[in-house]
């Protein structure tokens, strides 16, 4: 499974693929509408809108560079919840996806520590939740995410992942959003189940940072389960944590 879109075999501007260049910070913004069964089959993911914000120099640069990204996003996001006619007084559950004991896979807990909420309003309208990994807890993320979303009532869930790449170049500078949903683990070849509209009844968007390589994608690797980070993941999650915390809280009016 592969989870940037702009990384699948298939030759992208012949389905609507488009690149624009921002002109501040290196940065590109690519967007490409996954709308048919058929386009969904031929570039295996799921229909949606998909979005990859690309920065290279997301952390050679300050926080103003920062805050430009964290603005691309939400104007994405905007546009997304729009087309599903969603806005602030929509009811959201925002979900950290992966194990937040490995620094690679923690991005989503590191964004919803970074995301405050006012619980004891009683308009409050944004619930939040960090499922961990099945074999920490014995309880598939779908399962989780399903139970709780349905309970609340949400009219969308937002999950956050960190992802897989087959270029070791993009390492924490992609910055993908769509409204397609996501399978946990799936780079990882985990069996979990699709968490999107069609398997929870909700519109699902997710947005998911490549944190990832499989070592057999750099170099000629016997072990092809090896997975390697970079070395500054620390930061890199970091960084990116804050990025994405901020497009969401700004989105959805949330404080800061």
């Amino acid at each position: 499974m592969i989870d940037l879109i702009d990384e699948c075999a298939s030759e992208l501007e012949g389905y609507g693929y488009k690149v624009k260049r921002l002109g501040q910070y290196g940065i590109d913004l690519a967007s490409l509408s996954v709308d048919t069964p058929q386009k969904s089959k031929t570039l295996g993911f799921g229909q949606g809108e998909y979005v990859i914000v690309n920065s290279p120099l997301v952390y050679d640069l300050d926080n103003e560079c920062h805050k430009y990204i964290g603005k691309v996003l939400t104007k994405q996001l905007n546009r997304i919840l729009e087309s599903l006619k969603l806005n602030k007084c929509s009811r959201y559950l925002i979900v950290g996806i992966g194990n937040p004991d490995i620094l690679a896979d923690s991005l989503g807990k590191k964004v919803l520590d970074k995301i405050i909420l006012n619980p004891l309003n009683d308009e409050n309208n944004v619930f939040k939740i960090c499922p961990n990994i099945y074999i920490n807890t014995g309880i598939s993320t779908f399962e989780t995410v399903y139970l709780i979303a349905n309970t609340l009532d949400v009219d969308c869930i937002i999950l956050i992942d960190a992802l897989a790449t087959r270029n070791i170049n993009r390492l924490g500078i992609s910055f993908q959003l769509n409204s397609a949903g996501i399978t946990p683990g799936s780079a990882m070849h985990d069996k979990n189940k699709k968490i999107d509209k069609e398997s929870t009844g909700i519109s699902c968007i997710s947005f998911g940072v490549p944190f990832m390589i499989f070592a057999s994608d750099i170099v000629d690797c016997k072990d092809k389960d090896l997975v390697l980070a970079p070395k500054d993941i620390h930061e890199n999650v970091e960084i990116s944590s804050k990025i994405i915390a901020y497009a969401i809280s700004e989105a959805l009016g949330l404080e800061e």
